[in-house]
């Protein structure tokens, strides 16, 4: 019996906490951003619906938080855990959108702080995952070693390669911090650091 509730609370846990999408991030900028808000909805509003924003109604579909663990997708992720020797990653998949895309998608009045005030906004979706790396692992950066800035996209990490070493001294460094991950079959190929301010 105990077993068998165990397993409920798990099936409850995976399917409760990601989606099978990713964020809508196709009106994201390559403009620097200048902040990085994470509001959080009460408790009864599904992952990803920000406070005062009814939960139902919506004619579009509303962004949900990647599932990392099968098929083939690409989502920023606060990454926890970093063990390339066991070749896995402990990730919490979020969403990372531009302030006017966040608003669009959860149609927050214009006038709102978080339209007119942040350049991007997060939102977790406090469901931990994880996930094998590839053997081939790519891994990016956002800044090269003359300082300068190389990013096509904010969501989708750095441009200028690093090497696995370099990554995992970052990662000592910067514990709990936004990466773009891309997976194919459920296994992390590329890994990206994510700009914040």
């Amino acid at each position: 019996m105990r077993r068998k509730l165990l397993a409920a609370l798990l099936l409850v846990v995976v399917v409760g906490g990601c989606g099978t999408g990713s964020p809508d991030a196709s009106s994201a900028t390559t403009a620097s951003p200048s902040a990085v808000a994470r509001p959080g909805g009460p408790a009864s509003d599904p992952p990803g619906t920000p406070t005062g924003t009814p939960s139902s109604g919506a004619t579009a579909p509303q962004p949900r938080f990647a599932d990392l663990t099968q098929g083939s997708t690409t989502s920023v992720v606060t990454l926890h855990s970093y063990d390339p020797a066991n070749a896995s990653a402990v990730v919490e998949p979020i969403l990372f959108m531009t302030s006017d895309a966040y608003c669009r998608a959860f149609k927050i009045d214009r006038s709102d702080g978080r339209c007119t005030h942040l350049a991007y906004i997060t939102e977790e979706s406090h469901t931990k995952v994880t996930v094998p790396l590839a053997d081939d692992v790519a891994y990016f950066t956002w800044e090269d070693a003359q300082g300068d800035v190389c990013m096509d996209a904010p969501e989708k990490g750095g441009t200028c390669p690093m090497t696995g070493k370099q990554f995992a001294a970052w990662f000592a460094l910067n514990k709990r911090a936004m990466v773009a991950v891309a997976t194919e079959l459920g296994v992390i190929t590329r890994m990206a650091i994510v700009y914040t301010p």
